[in-house]
């Protein structure tokens, strides 16, 4: 999915089970690590393919301490609101 595509309240989901996991940052925030299964490779997480609400753009006030990103896309999962990482998009897709 690309990110020019999105839209404030559209639904997500993974387009097949992922591992994620929600990380603290110390900016005071979290973001939602998410990566490919492989059960060799698995560490803390869940694997699955949550509901997503997609809640905008952000600009940061410092760079984000995980790749130093300025401008971040807000997700809420699981009742919690974070960050997503770049990569991400690209292998979630609308409901």
């Amino acid at each position: 999915m690309k990110v020019s595509e999105l839209k404030e309240g559209m639904l997500l989901r993974f387009k097949e089970p992922r591992l994620y996991k929600f990380m603290y940052d110390s900016a005071g925030g979290h973001w939602f690590d998410c990566g490919p299964f492989d059960e060799q490779t698995r560490v803390q997480g869940t694997i699955g393919q949550p509901l997503m609400v997609y809640l905008g753009q952000e600009k940061m006030k410092a760079p984000s301490h995980y790749g130093g990103f300025w401008n971040v896309r807000k997700v809420s999962v699981e009742g919690r609101v974070a960050w997503v990482f770049p990569d991400a998009w690209k292998s979630m897709e609308a409901v």
